[in-house]
């Protein structure tokens, strides 16, 4: 009889990293929760394609995110707006 073979199986790595970043990954974990898990969600999300890098926008971009998070209106919207007339 033939078994179904799971595709969504994890695989074991090995990977190495400095004890700095190790302890800086554990002090991001509570006591319950798993290293692993951590960081299979840390390599997700930088894989992602819908998340960006704040180092990789330009900053006229960064001040358009400001201004359309929230619905900035009087000394915040003149703030932004001198921003990007700064940059512009």
């Amino acid at each position: 009889m033939n078994r179904r073979i799971k595709r969504n199986r994890a695989v074991p790595i090995h990977i190495t990293v400095p004890p700095v970043l190790l302890d800086e990954i554990d002090a991001k974990l509570s006591h319950k929760m798993s290293r692993s898990n951590w960081i299979r969600g840390a390599c997700e999300l930088k894989l992602d394609k819908d998340v960006t890098e704040v180092t990789d926008l330009t900053d006229e971009q960064l001040i358009n995110i400001l201004r359309n998070r929230c619905n900035y209106e009087g000394p915040e919207e003149a703030i932004l707006k001198s921003l990007l007339e700064i940059l512009a």
